[in-house]
Protein backbone atom coordinates (compact mmCIF):
# COMPACT_ATOMS: atom_id res chain seq x y z
CA UNK A 1 0.00 0.00 0.00
CA UNK A 2 1.29 3.47 -0.83
CA UNK A 3 2.67 5.27 2.22
CA UNK A 4 1.07 8.55 3.21
CA UNK A 5 2.48 11.91 2.27
CA UNK A 6 1.41 15.47 2.89
CA UNK A 7 1.16 17.52 -0.28
CA UNK A 8 0.07 21.09 -0.91
CA UNK A 9 -1.55 22.25 -4.16
CA UNK A 10 -1.16 25.94 -4.98
CA UNK A 11 -4.43 27.30 -6.41
CA UNK A 12 -4.07 30.86 -7.65
CA UNK A 13 -7.29 30.81 -9.67
CA UNK A 14 -10.26 28.48 -9.54
CA UNK A 15 -9.63 27.29 -13.11
CA UNK A 16 -6.41 25.67 -11.85
CA UNK A 17 -8.66 22.80 -10.77
CA UNK A 18 -9.23 21.98 -14.42
CA UNK A 19 -5.54 21.03 -14.56
CA UNK A 20 -4.81 19.91 -11.01
CA UNK A 21 -8.20 18.49 -9.98
CA UNK A 22 -7.42 14.97 -11.24
CA UNK A 23 -4.09 15.02 -9.37
CA UNK A 24 -5.85 16.08 -6.17
CA UNK A 25 -8.29 13.20 -6.61
CA UNK A 26 -5.49 10.72 -7.28
CA UNK A 27 -3.63 11.84 -4.14
CA UNK A 28 -6.80 11.46 -2.07
CA UNK A 29 -7.25 7.96 -3.50
CA UNK A 30 -3.74 7.07 -2.30
CA UNK A 31 -4.66 8.17 1.19
CA UNK A 32 -2.33 11.14 1.25
CA UNK A 33 -2.92 14.23 3.34
CA UNK A 34 -3.97 16.77 0.71
CA UNK A 35 -4.20 20.53 1.17
CA UNK A 36 -5.36 23.07 -1.39
CA UNK A 37 -4.04 26.56 -0.70
CA UNK A 38 -6.05 29.33 -2.39
CA UNK A 39 -4.29 32.62 -3.05
CA UNK A 40 -6.69 35.30 -1.84
CA UNK A 41 -4.29 38.04 -2.85
CA UNK A 42 -5.51 37.57 -6.42
CA UNK A 43 -7.61 40.44 -7.87
CA UNK A 44 -11.36 40.41 -7.35
CA UNK A 45 -11.91 42.73 -10.30
CA UNK A 46 -10.79 43.04 -13.92
CA UNK A 47 -10.53 40.33 -16.56
CA UNK A 48 -9.49 37.63 -14.06
CA UNK A 49 -12.11 38.46 -11.41
CA UNK A 50 -14.33 35.54 -12.40
CA UNK A 51 -11.49 33.14 -11.57
CA UNK A 52 -10.91 34.34 -8.00
CA UNK A 53 -10.24 31.13 -6.01
CA UNK A 54 -13.32 31.11 -3.80
CA UNK A 55 -14.61 27.72 -5.02
CA UNK A 56 -13.58 24.12 -4.50
CA UNK A 57 -14.97 21.26 -6.58
CA UNK A 58 -16.45 18.07 -5.22
CA UNK A 59 -13.85 15.35 -5.56
CA UNK A 60 -14.51 11.70 -6.25
CA UNK A 61 -12.22 10.23 -3.59
CA UNK A 62 -12.59 12.48 -0.57
CA UNK A 63 -12.09 16.09 0.40
CA UNK A 64 -8.83 18.02 0.75
CA UNK A 65 -8.21 20.54 3.48
CA UNK A 66 -8.74 24.00 1.98
CA UNK A 67 -7.14 27.15 3.31
CA UNK A 68 -6.25 30.61 2.03
CA UNK A 69 -3.07 32.64 1.97
CA UNK A 70 -2.26 36.23 1.06
CA UNK A 71 0.34 36.20 -1.68
CA UNK A 72 3.88 34.79 -2.02
CA UNK A 73 5.31 36.10 1.27
CA UNK A 74 2.51 34.52 3.28
CA UNK A 75 2.91 31.27 1.35
CA UNK A 76 6.64 31.17 2.07
CA UNK A 77 6.06 31.77 5.78
CA UNK A 78 3.47 29.01 5.99
CA UNK A 79 5.65 26.50 4.15
CA UNK A 80 8.53 27.26 6.51
CA UNK A 81 6.33 26.90 9.60
CA UNK A 82 5.00 23.46 8.64
CA UNK A 83 6.78 22.06 5.56
CA UNK A 84 4.81 19.45 3.59
CA UNK A 85 6.52 16.67 1.68
CA UNK A 86 5.87 18.39 -1.63
CA UNK A 87 4.26 21.41 -3.25
CA UNK A 88 2.48 20.93 -6.58
CA UNK A 89 1.96 24.07 -8.66
CA UNK A 90 1.49 25.44 -12.16
CA UNK A 91 4.40 27.83 -11.73
CA UNK A 92 7.83 28.04 -10.12
CA UNK A 93 8.31 28.81 -6.43
CA UNK A 94 8.73 32.43 -5.32
CA UNK A 95 12.20 33.56 -4.27
CA UNK A 96 13.10 32.75 -0.70
CA UNK A 97 10.89 29.70 -0.30
CA UNK A 98 11.82 26.98 2.20
CA UNK A 99 13.82 24.34 0.30
CA UNK A 100 12.57 21.44 2.42
CA UNK A 101 9.35 20.63 0.58
CA UNK A 102 10.03 19.38 -2.92
CA UNK A 103 8.52 21.71 -5.51
CA UNK A 104 6.95 19.92 -8.47
CA UNK A 105 5.98 22.24 -11.32
CA UNK A 106 3.25 21.16 -13.73
CA UNK A 107 3.19 22.07 -17.39
CA UNK A 108 0.09 23.81 -18.63
CA UNK A 109 0.38 24.42 -22.35
CA UNK A 110 3.19 26.92 -23.05
CA UNK A 111 4.07 27.75 -19.43
CA UNK A 112 7.39 25.94 -19.86
CA UNK A 113 8.48 29.17 -21.54
CA UNK A 114 6.66 31.49 -19.14
CA UNK A 115 6.38 31.55 -16.15
CA UNK A 116 8.94 28.75 -15.88
CA UNK A 117 11.80 29.38 -18.31
CA UNK A 118 15.39 28.60 -17.28
CA UNK A 119 15.09 30.31 -13.88
CA UNK A 120 11.81 28.60 -13.09
CA UNK A 121 13.19 25.19 -14.04
CA UNK A 122 16.20 25.87 -11.84
CA UNK A 123 13.98 26.78 -8.89
CA UNK A 124 11.85 23.61 -9.20
CA UNK A 125 12.92 20.15 -8.18
CA UNK A 126 11.04 18.57 -11.08
CA UNK A 127 8.72 19.57 -13.91
CA UNK A 128 5.88 17.20 -14.74
CA UNK A 129 5.45 17.77 -18.46
CA UNK A 130 3.32 16.44 -21.30
CA UNK A 131 5.75 14.87 -23.77
CA UNK A 132 9.25 15.34 -25.17
CA UNK A 133 7.81 17.54 -27.93
CA UNK A 134 7.08 20.30 -25.44
CA UNK A 135 10.54 20.31 -23.92
CA UNK A 136 12.09 20.52 -27.38
CA UNK A 137 9.67 23.29 -28.31
CA UNK A 138 10.49 25.29 -25.16
CA UNK A 139 14.24 24.88 -25.56
CA UNK A 140 14.06 25.92 -29.21
CA UNK A 141 11.94 28.97 -28.35
CA UNK A 142 14.15 30.07 -25.46
CA UNK A 143 17.31 29.55 -27.50
CA UNK A 144 15.95 31.63 -30.39
CA UNK A 145 14.86 34.32 -27.92
CA UNK A 146 18.35 34.45 -26.40
CA UNK A 147 17.09 33.29 -23.00
CA UNK A 148 19.36 30.25 -22.67
CA UNK A 149 22.80 31.17 -21.40
CA UNK A 150 24.53 28.10 -22.85
CA UNK A 151 24.15 24.41 -23.58
CA UNK A 152 24.49 23.72 -19.86
CA UNK A 153 21.27 25.59 -19.15
CA UNK A 154 19.43 23.46 -21.71
CA UNK A 155 20.83 20.26 -20.18
CA UNK A 156 19.77 21.42 -16.72
CA UNK A 157 16.22 22.02 -17.94
CA UNK A 158 16.08 18.67 -19.71
CA UNK A 159 17.27 16.86 -16.58
CA UNK A 160 14.35 18.21 -14.56
CA UNK A 161 11.66 17.51 -17.14
CA UNK A 162 9.69 14.26 -16.69
CA UNK A 163 6.94 13.39 -19.23
CA UNK A 164 3.80 12.23 -17.44
CA UNK A 165 1.11 13.13 -19.99
CA UNK A 166 -1.73 15.59 -19.35
CA UNK A 167 -3.37 15.00 -15.96
CA UNK A 168 -6.35 17.14 -16.98
CA UNK A 169 -7.43 14.37 -19.36
CA UNK A 170 -7.75 11.80 -16.57
CA UNK A 171 -11.17 13.20 -15.70
CA UNK A 172 -12.69 12.12 -19.01
CA UNK A 173 -13.15 8.56 -17.73
CA UNK A 174 -15.77 9.84 -15.27
CA UNK A 175 -17.77 11.83 -17.88
CA UNK A 176 -20.95 10.15 -19.13
CA UNK A 177 -21.92 11.62 -22.53
CA UNK A 178 -25.56 10.58 -22.17
CA UNK A 179 -25.81 12.31 -18.82
CA UNK A 180 -24.12 15.40 -20.26
CA UNK A 181 -26.66 15.61 -23.09
CA UNK A 182 -29.54 15.21 -20.64
CA UNK A 183 -28.25 17.76 -18.13
CA UNK A 184 -27.31 20.39 -20.73
CA UNK A 185 -30.45 19.96 -22.80
CA UNK A 186 -28.73 18.62 -25.92
CA UNK A 187 -30.74 16.28 -28.14
CA UNK A 188 -29.66 12.68 -28.08
CA UNK A 189 -30.07 12.09 -31.82
CA UNK A 190 -28.21 15.01 -33.41
CA UNK A 191 -24.51 15.77 -33.90
CA UNK A 192 -23.01 18.61 -31.87
CA UNK A 193 -20.53 21.20 -33.17
CA UNK A 194 -18.61 22.95 -30.38
CA UNK A 195 -17.57 26.43 -31.51
CA UNK A 196 -15.02 28.47 -29.55
CA UNK A 197 -15.41 32.08 -30.77
CA UNK A 198 -12.45 34.29 -31.49
CA UNK A 199 -11.29 35.64 -28.08
CA UNK A 200 -11.88 39.30 -28.86
CA UNK A 201 -11.32 40.66 -25.35
CA UNK A 202 -8.26 38.65 -24.34
CA UNK A 203 -6.32 38.67 -27.62
CA UNK A 204 -4.12 41.63 -28.62
CA UNK A 205 -6.18 44.53 -30.04
CA UNK A 206 -4.52 44.52 -33.45
CA UNK A 207 -5.59 46.75 -36.34
CA UNK A 208 -7.23 43.74 -37.98
CA UNK A 209 -9.28 42.94 -34.90
CA UNK A 210 -10.35 46.53 -34.13
CA UNK A 211 -10.98 47.80 -37.64
CA UNK A 212 -11.42 44.81 -39.98
CA UNK A 213 -12.68 41.64 -38.30
CA UNK A 214 -14.63 43.12 -35.40
CA UNK A 215 -16.81 45.95 -36.81
CA UNK A 216 -20.01 44.94 -38.58
CA UNK A 217 -20.35 48.21 -40.52
CA UNK A 218 -18.64 47.88 -43.91
CA UNK A 219 -18.28 51.63 -44.42
CA UNK A 220 -16.49 51.98 -41.11
CA UNK A 221 -14.11 49.21 -42.09
CA UNK A 222 -13.47 50.72 -45.51
CA UNK A 223 -12.70 54.14 -44.05
CA UNK A 224 -10.31 52.68 -41.47
CA UNK A 225 -8.44 50.61 -44.07
CA UNK A 226 -8.18 53.53 -46.49
CA UNK A 227 -7.03 55.96 -43.79
CA UNK A 228 -4.34 53.58 -42.59
CA UNK A 229 -3.32 52.66 -46.15
CA UNK A 230 -3.44 48.99 -45.21
CA UNK A 231 -4.38 47.86 -48.67
CA UNK A 232 -3.99 44.15 -47.99
CA UNK A 233 -7.26 44.31 -46.06
CA UNK A 234 -9.37 45.40 -49.04
CA UNK A 235 -10.35 41.77 -49.79
CA UNK A 236 -11.57 41.54 -46.19
CA UNK A 237 -13.75 44.62 -46.70
CA UNK A 238 -15.04 43.57 -50.11
CA UNK A 239 -15.66 39.99 -49.02
CA UNK A 240 -17.26 41.05 -45.72
CA UNK A 241 -14.86 38.87 -43.76
CA UNK A 242 -16.06 39.78 -40.28
CA UNK A 243 -16.77 37.96 -37.06
CA UNK A 244 -20.51 38.32 -37.60
CA UNK A 245 -20.35 36.75 -41.04
CA UNK A 246 -18.09 33.94 -39.84
CA UNK A 247 -20.59 32.99 -37.15
CA UNK A 248 -23.30 33.00 -39.81
CA UNK A 249 -21.11 30.66 -41.87
CA UNK A 250 -20.67 28.26 -38.96
CA UNK A 251 -24.43 28.39 -38.39
CA UNK A 252 -25.08 27.46 -42.02
CA UNK A 253 -22.58 24.61 -41.75
CA UNK A 254 -24.47 23.27 -38.73
CA UNK A 255 -27.82 23.61 -40.47
CA UNK A 256 -26.52 21.75 -43.52
CA UNK A 257 -25.41 18.90 -41.25
CA UNK A 258 -28.46 18.96 -38.94
CA UNK A 259 -26.05 19.72 -36.11
CA UNK A 260 -26.56 21.58 -32.84
CA UNK A 261 -24.36 24.67 -32.58
CA UNK A 262 -22.90 24.93 -29.07
CA UNK A 263 -20.83 28.04 -28.33
CA UNK A 264 -18.29 27.73 -25.51
CA UNK A 265 -16.40 30.74 -24.19
CA UNK A 266 -14.89 32.13 -20.99
CA UNK A 267 -16.32 34.93 -18.88
CA UNK A 268 -13.33 37.12 -19.74
CA UNK A 269 -14.41 36.79 -23.40
CA UNK A 270 -18.16 37.52 -23.39
CA UNK A 271 -20.04 36.01 -26.32
CA UNK A 272 -21.24 38.81 -28.66
CA UNK A 273 -24.97 39.15 -29.11
CA UNK A 274 -24.75 38.29 -32.79
CA UNK A 275 -23.06 35.01 -31.87
CA UNK A 276 -25.47 34.16 -29.06
CA UNK A 277 -28.44 34.75 -31.38
CA UNK A 278 -27.17 32.18 -33.87
CA UNK A 279 -26.18 29.56 -31.30
CA UNK A 280 -28.45 26.83 -30.01
CA UNK A 281 -26.66 26.90 -26.65
CA UNK A 282 -24.04 29.16 -25.04
CA UNK A 283 -21.87 27.96 -22.14
CA UNK A 284 -19.12 29.52 -20.09
CA UNK A 285 -17.56 27.54 -17.20
CA UNK A 286 -20.12 26.50 -14.60
CA UNK A 287 -17.55 23.89 -13.58
CA UNK A 288 -13.78 23.48 -13.85
CA UNK A 289 -13.70 19.95 -12.44
CA UNK A 290 -15.23 18.25 -14.27
CA UNK A 291 -14.30 20.81 -16.91
CA UNK A 292 -17.21 22.11 -18.96
CA UNK A 293 -15.16 22.02 -22.16
CA UNK A 294 -14.45 18.32 -21.67
CA UNK A 295 -18.10 17.58 -20.99
CA UNK A 296 -19.06 19.36 -24.20
CA UNK A 297 -16.38 17.57 -26.20
CA UNK A 298 -17.64 14.23 -24.88
CA UNK A 299 -20.75 14.72 -27.05
CA UNK A 300 -19.19 16.63 -29.96
CA UNK A 301 -18.73 15.60 -33.57
CA UNK A 302 -16.42 18.54 -34.36
CA UNK A 303 -14.63 21.29 -32.46
CA UNK A 304 -14.13 24.59 -34.32
CA UNK A 305 -11.73 27.16 -32.91
CA UNK A 306 -8.97 29.71 -33.53
CA UNK A 307 -5.61 28.17 -32.56
CA UNK A 308 -7.07 26.99 -29.27
CA UNK A 309 -5.48 24.47 -26.92
CA UNK A 310 -8.80 22.66 -27.22
CA UNK A 311 -7.21 20.90 -30.19
CA UNK A 312 -5.43 18.57 -27.72
CA UNK A 313 -8.51 17.92 -25.61
CA UNK A 314 -10.65 17.28 -28.66
CA UNK A 315 -8.35 14.85 -30.42
CA UNK A 316 -7.64 12.95 -27.20
CA UNK A 317 -11.41 12.48 -26.83
CA UNK A 318 -11.78 11.30 -30.41
CA UNK A 319 -13.25 14.54 -31.75
CA UNK A 320 -11.85 16.06 -34.97
CA UNK A 321 -10.52 19.59 -34.58
CA UNK A 322 -10.97 22.38 -37.12
CA UNK A 323 -8.76 25.44 -36.68
CA UNK A 324 -9.90 28.61 -38.42
CA UNK A 325 -6.62 30.37 -39.02
CA UNK A 326 -6.22 34.15 -39.26
CA UNK A 327 -2.83 35.48 -40.26
CA UNK A 328 -0.33 35.48 -37.38
CA UNK A 329 0.18 39.24 -37.71
CA UNK A 330 -3.56 39.81 -37.50
CA UNK A 331 -3.76 37.85 -34.26
CA UNK A 332 -0.76 39.66 -32.80
CA UNK A 333 1.33 36.51 -32.50
CA UNK A 334 5.07 36.91 -32.21
CA UNK A 335 7.20 35.46 -35.02
CA UNK A 336 8.73 33.02 -32.54
CA UNK A 337 5.40 31.62 -31.39
CA UNK A 338 4.25 31.44 -34.99
CA UNK A 339 7.30 29.44 -36.00
CA UNK A 340 7.17 27.18 -32.96
CA UNK A 341 3.54 26.35 -32.36
CA UNK A 342 0.79 28.53 -33.83
CA UNK A 343 1.11 27.60 -37.48
CA UNK A 344 -0.74 25.40 -39.97
CA UNK A 345 2.17 23.52 -41.49
CA UNK A 346 1.41 19.84 -41.80
CA UNK A 347 2.66 17.89 -38.82
CA UNK A 348 2.05 20.73 -36.39
CA UNK A 349 -0.69 20.28 -33.85
CA UNK A 350 -3.21 22.26 -35.93
CA UNK A 351 -2.67 20.27 -39.13
CA UNK A 352 -2.54 16.52 -38.70
CA UNK A 353 -4.89 15.13 -41.37
CA UNK A 354 -7.18 12.58 -39.81
CA UNK A 355 -7.11 14.36 -36.45
CA UNK A 356 -6.76 18.12 -36.74
CA UNK A 357 -7.70 20.25 -39.74
CA UNK A 358 -7.29 23.90 -40.65
CA UNK A 359 -8.86 26.46 -42.96
CA UNK A 360 -7.63 29.96 -43.64
CA UNK A 361 -10.27 32.59 -43.05
CA UNK A 362 -10.87 33.11 -46.79
CA UNK A 363 -11.34 29.35 -47.20
CA UNK A 364 -13.75 29.27 -44.26
CA UNK A 365 -15.89 32.10 -45.64
CA UNK A 366 -15.92 30.59 -49.11
CA UNK A 367 -16.49 26.89 -48.42
CA UNK A 368 -17.29 25.94 -44.83
CA UNK A 369 -21.05 26.39 -45.16
CA UNK A 370 -21.19 23.83 -47.97
CA UNK A 371 -19.00 21.22 -46.31
CA UNK A 372 -20.03 18.06 -44.52
CA UNK A 373 -18.99 16.72 -41.14
CA UNK A 374 -17.69 13.78 -43.15
CA UNK A 375 -15.06 16.12 -44.63
CA UNK A 376 -13.36 16.14 -41.22
CA UNK A 377 -13.03 12.47 -40.28
CA UNK A 378 -11.11 11.12 -37.32
CA UNK A 379 -8.65 8.41 -38.34
CA UNK A 380 -7.59 6.21 -35.38
CA UNK A 381 -4.00 5.95 -36.57
CA UNK A 382 -3.69 9.72 -37.05
CA UNK A 383 -5.21 10.26 -33.62
CA UNK A 384 -2.73 7.81 -32.07
CA UNK A 385 0.21 9.62 -33.68
CA UNK A 386 -1.16 12.98 -32.54
CA UNK A 387 -1.63 11.84 -28.94
CA UNK A 388 1.79 10.20 -28.75
CA UNK A 389 3.52 13.31 -30.08
CA UNK A 390 1.72 16.09 -28.24
CA UNK A 391 0.21 14.39 -25.20
CA UNK A 392 2.66 11.64 -24.42
CA UNK A 393 0.32 8.90 -23.20
CA UNK A 394 -2.95 7.54 -24.55
CA UNK A 395 -4.53 6.69 -21.22
CA UNK A 396 -6.05 8.36 -18.16
CA UNK A 397 -3.17 7.66 -15.77
CA UNK A 398 -1.16 10.87 -15.99
CA UNK A 399 -2.04 11.89 -12.43
CA UNK A 400 -0.75 8.56 -11.15
CA UNK A 401 2.53 9.10 -13.01
CA UNK A 402 2.78 12.60 -11.52
CA UNK A 403 2.30 11.19 -8.01
CA UNK A 404 4.89 8.50 -8.71
CA UNK A 405 7.22 11.38 -9.49
CA UNK A 406 6.36 12.97 -6.13
CA UNK A 407 7.13 9.71 -4.37
CA UNK A 408 10.46 9.46 -6.14
CA UNK A 409 11.35 13.03 -5.22
CA UNK A 410 10.33 12.80 -1.57
CA UNK A 411 12.40 9.64 -1.25
CA UNK A 412 10.38 7.78 1.39
CA UNK A 413 9.26 4.19 0.78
Amino acid sequence: MTSSRRVVFIIERKNYYRVLGPVVDAALLRGWTVECWHDWAQPRWGTKASEFPDWTPAFRHGAPAVSTYQGPADMIARLAAAPPDAVLALGPPPPGRDPRPRWIGFQYMTNLVHPFGPDGFRACDRIAGYSAFWLDQALDYLSAAGSLADAGAAREMAAKFVPVGIPEMDQVEAIDPREVRRRLGLPADRPVVVYLPYPVKSNPPTFWLRHVYGPANRLRRAVAVAAARKHRYWPHVVGDWTDRRLVETVRRFCDANDAVLVVKSRLKDPVPRHTARRADHVFYDPSHYPATILELLSVASLCVHFFSSAVYEAVFMGVPSLCLAPEAEDMGLSPLWTRQLFHVREGGSYHVPGASYCLSLPEAYESLATRSLADFPLDPLARARFVETFMGFDDTKSSARALDLVEMETGRP
